[in-house]
């Protein structure tokens, strides 16, 4: 019988601390990076606006994540050569970046003001 509850006290922990891991807030949407109809000019001619800034993920927040993304996105062309720089340069830049981050903190957020472009 104590060879059951322990099997059971233990699947229950198991299940708590997989069921409460890092979770994200938002939502995916199916249209991004489209720019939003903002409105009718002087000339009733509908006009665009600048598409919305990239919103932060779970990616985003855990370099152990985002540094492959990145050496993959900066590696050129060939798909042989990105996953080689993502699986053995952007993993371990990655861990080594998430352990920083756990003893040193998060770092801070770079905002960038928006840029206008000015047509004559």
């Amino acid at each position: 019988m104590s060879r059951l509850r322990v099997f059971a006290f233990l699947t229950l922990a198991t299940a708590v601390l997989a069921i409460s891991g890092c979770h994200s807030g938002g939502r995916r949407s199916a249209v991004g990076g489209e720019p939003a109809l903002s409105g009718l000019d002087a000339e009733d001619k509908a006009y665009l606006d600048a598409p919305a800034a990239r919103q932060e993920t779970v990616v985003d927040r855990h370099p152990l994540f985002a540094k492959p993304r990145e050496y993959w996105e900066n590696s050129g062309d060939n798909r042989i050569v990105k996953a080689a720089a993502a699986t053995f340069v952007g993993v371990p830049v990655g861990f080594v970046g998430e352990v920083k981050q756990i003893f040193v903190g998060a770092p801070p957020t770079v905002v960038t003001a928006p840029t206008t472009h000015v047509t004559p």
